[in-house]
This record gives structure tokens, C-alpha cells and sequence, in this order.
């Protein structure tokens, strides 16, 4: 009685276990979603449709192709044992709609398909990071190899290529900026593209931090430029030639008066230049003699070629505003040219200086006015002196002959 109820309970118990299993097990047995696949034959231009289910090909499966062009593959097809239907080389491009179905299941694709004269095609990119240009053939979406590519352009050594099993080939940008033809050749077919590449990307700039120290930085493509020569030449105590670190820069220092500088770079045949005004350490209106004790502080730290005493001396001859005409205000003209320093100095008339005219002739007649009686005056004053300085000379004349340096012989008789 007791095994009785117990094998009861278990039937009771998988009934219910049984019930409880989601209805959606039993879907596992559906079929699954087609695959439709559309390739182009490179030797022929053919266009082959392969249906597949779970990777495994379908055959009997009915095919339909539609487009809205006039194309003699437009149709309803069924695969053969390797789940295929050839289409015809379309005699021009073509776009194209596949449904395959295969009992329940249908799937759509759609394809452009390229005639075989016109499968062939080239692309072309420029890299400017690296300096290169890669072109790369390909038909119906392939990679080619052993294609013929020619490059041509006008500022270009014109070379012709052979692809790689990639399908590419690689050359190096030119210097300047050129407009180059690449023309793919394989087989009888060709295919042509025209990239615009090179051209001066190298830079340089010019920066100063809070304490007027100089850093120059040169960059090609944005990117930092190791031994790249720098020129920099102007009235600048650190001018010369220089050579980038590892971060593309050179750092010089400060100037010691503002300066206008010119900097040149050059680097792997390209050059880019740049002319600024570095900030110095000496303010304009600071007295000369600042300058020159910042230049003296400089070379004590930084050194001489040559005797500092030399260094100073050329420096203060070189920068001293009173030894540079070329920073004279225009009307201060140049030195030793102030008004009344020449000999020849006129007048805002033009004429030379010295007494009017009409105070030149003695002979000329009184006029009653005061001006002409002190003219008259004058010129008797001068004559005067004048006659007592020839009597003085004669006196000399008489000593200098042996006779007595006395009186004249007539002022030894008075009467």
C-alpha cells in the first residue's frame, strides 16, 4: 500500500515538472535567418549570389533580383547544389536588390554592381605625420598585386611603382606642395586619382616666459622637431646658430634691451622663418649705465671669448646712444651737427651768421639813425686796434733786426 502512494507522488511530481518547462524550448527547432553573399568575378565581371543558413550553403532557395535600371540579371533564380546564381556583367553600374528565400525564412541584400572595363580603382593618402603617400589598388574591393602605378607632378621626380601583395605602394611626400596623378595599370584595366600633398609644413615660433627668457620651438606638423638647425641673428647677445633638443626647442636668454630678431629654421631640405621683438631686461628709460651693468652681470656668468675688458668696451661702443646716429631723432641730425657747430652755420634763411650786411662796409654813409652811429664807431674801434698792432709789430721787426728796443729815434727829440 505504502509503495503504492509513493510511485504515485513521484508521477504527480514530474507531471508538474514537466508543465512548468517554457513553452519557448520548443522554438529551438526553427530555422534560422539566410545570408545572402554578392561578389563580382575579376575576370569576367559575373556577379555570383551565394544564400547560406548557419555557414552552411542552401540549395533550391529562390532567389529574386530587382533594380531600376535596365540590367539583363534582373530576375527570380534558384541555387544550384552550392547554394550560388550567377549574374551577368552589367554593361554600366548598376544597383541591385537580392531576396533570397528559402521556406519561411527570407532575407533582402542590396549591391552595386561595376562593370569589368571600369573594376579597376586607385586611392591615394597623403601622411604628413610620416612624409609619405600610399596608394592602394583594388578590384571590386580586392587588393591587387603587381599593378603598375605612375605617379606624375609638377615639382615631383616622376617614378612608376609596382604594388605589393597588399595592394599598396608607398613614396615620399615632396617637398613643396604638389598636385600629383596616380595612375593604376593592371591587366587592361586602369584606374586614376590626383592627391594634393607636401608642402612647407615646417614652423618655428618665438615665446618668452616671465623672466624674458627665450624659447624658440620648431615643428613640423605639429610635432616636435629634434636637430633642427636654428639661425638667429640681430643686436642680441645670444645671436648665433643652435640646434633643437629632444622637444624641438632652444632656450636662449633674456636680452638685455628690447631687440628685433630674425630666426631661421631649417630642417630635412624645408625652412621657416620668423622675425620678433624679444622684451628685454633693461627698460628703455633706464639710464645707459644700467645696460651696461646687466652686460657686465652677463658675460660674468655666461663667459667671454675674448678679455672683458675688450667685451665691455665693444659693447658700450656699439650700443652707447651717443655713438649711434641711426637712433637720433631725425631733426637732432647727426653728432657734431648742432646748431652753431659748424663753420659754415646759417641762419633759418639760409644765410651765414655773423654782422648784417650793411655793418661789413665802413664807408657807408650815417643815416642819423643810432644803429649807423654804432656801426661807424665800431668799425673806427677796429681800426684803431688794428693800426696799434701794426706799430707793435714793426717795434718787434726793429728788435728782432739787432737795433735798440727803445723808443723810436723820433720820440728821443722833444721839442
Amino acid at each position: 500500500m505504502d509503495r503504492i502512494k509513493l510511485t504515485t507522488a513521484v508521477m504527480v511530481v514530474a507531471m508538474v515538472a514537466v508543465a512548468m518547462v517554457p513553452a519557448t524550448v520548443g522554438a529551438a527547432s526553427s530555422e534560422a535567418t539566410l545570408d545572402i553573399g554578392i561578389a563580382q568575378d575579376a575576370e569576367t565581371g559575373n556577379a555570383t549570389v551565394t544564400v547560406t543558413q548557419n555557414d552552411s550553403t542552401i540549395e533550391n532557395a529562390t532567389v529574386l533580383v530587382e533594380s531600376n535600371e535596365n540590367y539583363s540579371g534582373n530576375g527570380t533564380y534558384e541555387t544550384d547544389a552550392n547554394g550560388a546564381v550567377e549574374l551577368p556583367n552589367p554593361e554600366e553600374q548598376v544597383n541591385v536588390t537580392v531576396t533570397a528565400t528559402n521556406g519561411n525564412n527570407s532575407t533582402t541584400e542590396s549591391a552595386t554592381l561595376v562593370p569589368l572595363e571600369a573594376s579597376l580603382d586607385v586611392s591615394v593618402e597623403a601622411d604628413d605625420v610620416n612624409d609619405t603617400v600610399t596608394a592602394t589598388v583594388t578590384q571590386y574591393g580586392e587588393p591587387v598585386e603587381n599593378a603598375t602605378v605612375q605617379v606624375n607632378g609638377t615639382d615631383f621626380d616622376n617614378s612608376t611603382y609596382e604594388t605589393d601583395a597588399h595592394g599598396t605602394v608607398s613614396f615620399d611626400e615632396p617637398v613643396n606642395e604638389t598636385d600629383l596623378s596616380v595612375v593604376a595599370t593592371y591587366k587592361d584595366l586602369t584606374a586614376e586619382a590626383t592627391v594634393t600633398a607636401g608642402g612647407d609644413d615646417l614652423s618655428v615660433s618665438v615665446s618668452q616666459d616671465e623672466n624674458a627668457t627665450v624659447t624658440i620651438s620648431v615643428a613640423e606638423d605639429g610635432e616636435a622637431v629634434e636637430n633642427a638647425t636654428v639661425s638667429v641673428t640681430g643686436n642680441y647677445t645670444d645671436a648665433g646658430e643652435y640646434e633643437t633638443g629632444s622637444d624641438g626647442t632652444v632656450e636662449l636668454a633674456a636680452p638685455l634691451q628690447n631687440t628685433t630678431v630674425d630666426v631661421t629654421a631649417e630642417y630635412d631640405g624645408q625652412t621657416a622663418e620668423t622675425t620678433v621683438t624679444l622684451q628685454g631686461e633693461v627698460s628703455e628709460d633706464d639710464p645707459f649705465g644700467t645696460l651696461v651693468s646687466a652686460f657686465v652681470d652677463r658675460i660674468q656668468e655666461v663667459g667671454t671669448d675674448g678679455p672683458m675688458g675688450q667685451a665691455v668696451s665693444d659693447f658700450v661702443t656699439e650700443n652707447n646712444p651717443g655713438n649711434a646716429d641711426e637712433k637720433r631723432p631725425d631733426h637732432a641730425g647727426k653728432n657734431g651737427e648742432a646748431p652753431g657747430n659748424s663753420k659754415n652755420a646759417s641762419d633759418k634763411d639760409g644765410k651765414e651768421r655773423g654782422p648784417p650786411e650793411h655793418a661789413k662796409n665802413g664807408k657807408d654813409k650815417a643815416d642819423g639813425d643810432s644803429d649807423d652811429t654804432s656801426t661807424e664807431s665800431s668799425v673806427d674801434d677796429e681800426e684803431e686796434e688794428e693800426e696799434s698792432e701794426d706799430n707793435e709789430d714793426e717795434e718787434d721787426s726793429e728788435t728782432d733786426d739787432g737795433t735798440s728796443g727803445g723808443p723810436p729815434e723820433h720820440a728821443n727829440n722833444d721839442k
